[in-house]
């Protein structure tokens, strides 16, 4: 185990999610490295080569599944390296009333590109409801 490479790791997380939360599309950009993959719930993948390429839609999970916030609800270093941590993180999302319409586990692959730790591959397994939620 690597505990810079750790700590590191979960401030780069802590950026991610702020900027997650913020729905600031620039800096969820920002706060990822690339070419930049993510494995989804039915198998599909998705590269980023650059930070244009990555997309995600704020205002569609706002009005569809009524997302106000995500939280990290836990953080578990499965394997890291001087420049390479792999993480599972279990996740939930809330409404602004504060209740939890969802939750899931995601696994995480944040690297080290000279000096800017940022999140390079992503697979998650969102629970039933936050499936349906997104199908809405």
């Amino acid at each position: 185990m690597s505990p810079d490479a750790e700590t590191q790791m979960r401030a780069a997380l802590g950026t991610f999610f702020e900027a997650w939360n913020a729905g600031d599309l620039e800096a969820v950009r920002s706060a990822l490295n690339y070419p930049h993959i993510t494995l989804g719930p039915a198998g599909q993948v998705i590269v980023a080569q650059t930070r244009d390429d990555f997309r995600t839609d704020f205002e569609h999970m706002r009005q569809v599944e009524g997302w106000h916030r995500s939280t990290v609800d836990s953080c578990t270093i499965t394997a890291s390296a001087p420049t390479k941590v792999h993480g599972e993180v279990t996740f939930s999302r809330y409404k602004v009333d504060g209740s939890v319409y969802g939750s899931g586990s995601v696994f995480y692959v944040f690297t080290d590109h000279g000096g800017h730790w940022g999140m390079q591959f992503r697979s998650g397994m969102p629970d039933p409801a936050l499936l349906s939620a997104a199908r809405r």
